[in-house]
């Protein structure tokens, strides 16, 4: 009887380990006229449903134990959903005037980088911000001028990556550049000159790349740069939009958003052997996906 109840427990346990072991992607998807938080596993199937509310949710980011996930909202707040336990709490209160946007969980998820708005007379002025979870405590990263947006923590915590506006009007266009700046606010230097529109940098699990998106090539495609060597891949070349790359925890793959189908949807590409897949949450319902990450 004793043995037959250990077998039951291990079942049990090894269920739920894998449960959690391949429901690791999280996306955004436009259901029934709102965008709300999504989960799937890896290869897309068996979405759950986090959120359920009136705003537009957006930019998930894991933490790393994989059980929450930091997100932002329309209503300009920041958000953490709890997997465990069904709760989602507002972690950043929410300021019509001032919207907080692009949240990443820091590696060691005591912090949260995200961009702020400034005042409403400067609406083409952002702020990176770094609040800390254990004190309540939030402060300015970085005091640039322009838009700095979309700031991602490399592996080791002492770096973050980001996107900062180099110029627009007297350029004729906006020029959008990466950045990485030491995770303290003590430097920042650009990290790419690349005369186009650069977005949405994710780093590689090992440190040593940073995927973004960029119209560098004529198009919106996903981008690969090596930081040992500084050599740019180009990952995709379509006549679609394709945005908002995401390492898989391996670094094997990169998800990313397409509309190469029509419509938004999340697509993976194996780096190995070079084959696209597209994801499907919803099987043949026609829904768009956005804001993946993995």
């Amino acid at each position: 009887m004793l043995k037959h109840s250990l077998i039951i427990i291990c079942i049990s346990v090894l269920a739920f380990a894998a449960s959690n072991l391949f429901a690791d992607m999280a996306f955004v998807a436009n259901v029934d006229g709102n965008w709300e938080l999504f989960r799937a596993t890896d290869d897309g199937r068996n979405p759950i449903r986090i959120t359920t509310t009136v705003h537009d949710e957006r930019d998930p980011c894991w933490f790393p134990d994989r059980n929450k996930i930091a997100y932002s909202a329309s209503d300009g707040g920041i958000y953490v959903a709890n997997l465990d336990s069904g709760k989602t709490n507002l972690i950043l209160q929410h300021d019509p005037k001032r919207p907080q946007i692009t949240p990443s969980v820091s590696p060691d998820s005591k912090k949260i980088a995200f961009s702020q708005f400034r005042l409403p007379d400067e609406k083409d002025d952002t702020d990176l911000m770094i609040h800390y979870l254990d004190s309540e405590r939030t402060s300015r990263l970085l005091d640039q001028p322009a838009i700095q947006i979309w700031p991602s923590w490399s592996p080791d915590g002492t770096r973050i990556a980001y996107a900062s506006v180099h110029c627009s009007a007297e350029c004729g266009r906006i020029i959008q550049e990466l950045w990485v700046a030491e995770s303290r606010g003590s430097w920042s230097r650009q990290l790419l000159l690349t005369h186009g529109f650069c977005q949405q940098p994710d780093w590689s699990p090992d440190g040593r790349r940073i995927a973004f998106s960029s119209d560098h090539g004529g198009n919106y495609d996903i981008w690969i740069v090596d930081l040992d060597d500084w050599k740019l891949q180009q990952l995709t070349v379509d006549k679609a939009l394709d945005v908002k790359p995401a390492w898989s925890p391996d670094g094997k793959e990169i998800a990313f958003v397409s509309t190469r189908s029509g419509l938004m949807e999340i697509w993976v590409k194996n780096l190995g052997r070079g084959n696209l897949q597209k994801l499907s949450p919803f099987g043949d319902r026609k829904v768009e996906c956005k804001d993946v990450a993995w």
